[in-house]
């Protein structure tokens, strides 16, 4: 499609103005250079993450170093005699200047070296740069040129952005840097305004009627009182601010967000009890099945005694038929389940209250079905995935933003450290050391079983070498395990009778062992900063101090800031702003689960007066069309649509 080769845009723009002689390279430079390869020499390194390649390159009687890591594949380019083009910093390397891993081109024979500001683009497939730019100078210009400018002609005029056609035309080929950000800032605004558009239309409640709760029922009452502690500081605010809403005749749509541990399911029982207390009904979704489980048997301990009873609908069985009939039929008033609630079979009779847990691991499309099984119910979304406030504002749109500040009292900082390969024994140690203080324990693996094809530890293959320990009682659990066996497999190790847990990521969520004090992460530089963080929560929740080992082989730039990300830093909130560094603001959330797509260009942390712009002009404008129905906005509405695509059900938005 058009669209797409138009925003296929360059990663980069190479500086070419002038390029520099290979003799006139200075360290601490960055400079581009025309020079010739003189030899290459590719080493393998067996055992280690990836071969490098050793470059030098010459010009007269200059001579340079440069080096490639895990590029075996550009030894076929390198060849001695080819002539290349090199851009990047220039440093000492021992007694010769070098260049590490350089943006370059092979020049084909008598070809002048490109000059002037160069697009860089993503290829794969064998695609050459030359051939790109050559493709995308001929095609780019005619074909935006011809698309319609989505944005008002007032509102550009006002904001004083560019045309879209030459904007677009400049962010592949500007003038000058000049031209480049001036294009760059328009088509930044573009993204960002449309996905505040998209995000406010899907999530903004508007003018919709609803029914009030009650927050402060008899039900409520008597559970605050039953409760054997009392509400931290934050969470009797983020509870103020819920409860508001509830009380209210609109639709509540709040987002909370709290650290591992700060005690968001007492918050949302809370939430359901209103529901019950109005004589309505309630339901909370959770993302596996482990957790709904391990939230429904919470909710159960709490709400029993005060007669309630909580339905569980995970599957198909028979049990699940019985709890579809009293969940229709209205007789049970509060239910627990996955994405099972989803199903055409689902009916509520009255639905009042929708919690769902971890919402980053649901879509929009997911979201809009539960909340349409009711009359305009009230939605909290709690995540213990902390949100950088700038993706929060552009991805949750207008959700309100709670935050529970703090963690419950006694609850100590988990002592985090990072270990290689070849000191995996340290980690068991102390694993061995709080077994026999009569303590937990918890070893996470990335794989359910040892794979040629992938790297990392197996769960079963490690579970079983660790049943051999003397002393040890070891548990397995993974996803793949039925239902039943992972109850048990569970229900033993909360009851004490399994030493050491291994497992899968299944643990990462919603498993709370007081007494497991220690966790080892195996293959740690598979995962992502969010994820450890989750894991690392799982240990540390009693009164022991608790202890989390990273153990890493990778030699990655990127996994190494990880892995010394979560060594140095204990605040959720603070890795979430280093994990938006790592690895930006489309994979931290994954954005594209939402039904918009991701940022192309935009960056939330560095284009923030930008967002703050694109999101007060989305909201003026939808306070005038609420639907964009308007003739002149058949356009942007088409526009705003397509970023939602298939995700999102015409009732949201209609």
């Amino acid at each position: 499609m058009a669209e797409d080769l138009l925003s296929l845009w360059p990663r980069r723009h190479l500086d070419r103005t002038a390029l520099t002689p290979l003799a006139g390279l200075r360290p601490g430079l960055e400079a581009t250079v025309a020079a010739t390869v003189l030899r290459a020499r590719l080493d393998p390194r067996p055992g280690r993450s990836g071969p490098i390649l050793h470059v030098e390159v010459g010009e007269g009687a200059a001579r340079l170093a440069v080096t490639f890591f895990h590029a075996a594949y550009l030894s076929r380019v390198f060849q001695p005699g080819r002539r290349v083009l090199l851009s990047g910093p220039v440093e000492w390397r021992g007694r010769q200047l070098a260049m590490t891993h350089p943006e370059w081109e092979a020049l084909e024979e008598g070809e002048v070296a490109p000059t002037g500001l160069v697009p860089v683009y993503p290829l794969s497939g064998g695609l050459k740069q030359r051939w790109m730019r050559e493709f995308m100078r001929r095609h780019v210009p005619a074909l935006a040129a011809q698309a319609a400018d989505p944005l008002p002609l007032p509102l550009r005029e006002r904001l004083d952005l560019p045309p879209r056609a030459w904007a677009v035309t400049r962010m592949h080929f500007p003038a000058d840097s000049r031209e480049r950000e001036r294009a760059r800032r328009r088509l930044v605004f573009d993204e960002f305004f449309r996905i505040a558009l998209a995000v406010q239309l899907l999530h903004g409640p508007g003018s919709q009627p609803g029914q009030a709760q009650q927050p402060d029922g008899p039900l409520a009452r008597r559970f605050r009182e039953a409760l054997p502690f009392p509400l931290t500081p934050g969470q009797e605010a983020a509870w103020s601010e819920i409860a508001a809403d509830l009380a209210a005749p609109r639709p509540m749509a709040r987002l909370l967000q709290g650290e591992v541990g700060s005690g968001k399911t007492v918050l949302a029982a809370l939430a359901l009890l209103a529901a019950v207390d109005a004589g309505r009904q309630a339901a909370l979704m959770a993302p596996t099945e482990i957790l709904a489980e391990q939230q429904a048997a919470v909710l159960e301990g709490w709400l029993r005694p005060l007669g309630l009873e909580v339905g569980l609908l995970v599957g198909n069985d028979r049990a699940a038929d019985g709890v579809r009939e009293a969940v229709e039929a209205g007789r049970l008033p509060l239910v627990v389940g996955t994405q099972a609630l989803l199903s055409q079979g689902v009916q509520f009779r009255d639905l009042g209250v929708v919690v769902i847990d971890e919402q980053h691991r649901f879509g929009v499309r997911q979201r809009a079905v539960l909340t349409g099984k009711g009359f305009a119910p009230d939605l909290l979304v709690m995540t213990a995935t902390p949100i950088p406030r700038t993706l929060a504002l552009t991805v949750y749109g207008d959700l309100a933003l709670s935050r529970i500040e703090g963690l419950p009292p006694g609850r100590r900082p988990v002592t985090t450290v990072a270990l290689p390969q070849a000191r995996r024994r340290d980690a068991y140690q102390k694993v061995a050391e709080e077994v026999r203080r009569g303590r937990q324990a918890y070893v996470v693996c990335p794989l359910v079983q040892q794979s040629p094809q992938l790297p990392g530890r197996g769960a079963v293959e490690l579970a079983r070498g660790m049943a051999a320990v003397p002393g040890w009682r070891v548990g397995l659990l993974h996803g793949q395990m039925p239902r039943a066996e992972r109850e048990a497999v569970m229900d033993r190790f909360r009851q004490g009778a399994i030493d050491v847990l291994v497992s899968t990521t299944i643990v990462e969520v919603g498993v709370d062992v007081p007494n497991a004090t220690v966790m080892v992460i195996e293959s740690a530089d598979r995962f992502g900063l969010a994820q450890l963080h989750q894991l690392r929560g799982r240990v540390g929740r009693g009164r022991d101090p608790g202890f989390c080992f990273l153990i890493h082989d990778s030699e990655s730039e990127e996994a190494q800031a990880r892995i010394g990300a979560m060594v140095r830093l204990r605040d959720g909130l603070a890795l979430a702003e280093e994990d938006l560094h790592l690895r930006g603001p489309g994979e931290v959330l994954g954005i594209r689960q939402h039904g918009v797509r991701a940022f192309q260009l935009a960056d939330p942390l560095t284009d923030l007066d930008i967002l703050q712009q694109a999101r007060a002009e989305a909201r003026a404008l939808l306070a005038e069309d609420p639907a964009l129905a308007a003739p002149e906005r058949a356009l942007l509405r088409r526009w705003v649509d397509e970023a939602l695509g298939e995700a999102r059900p015409a009732s949201v938005l209609h």
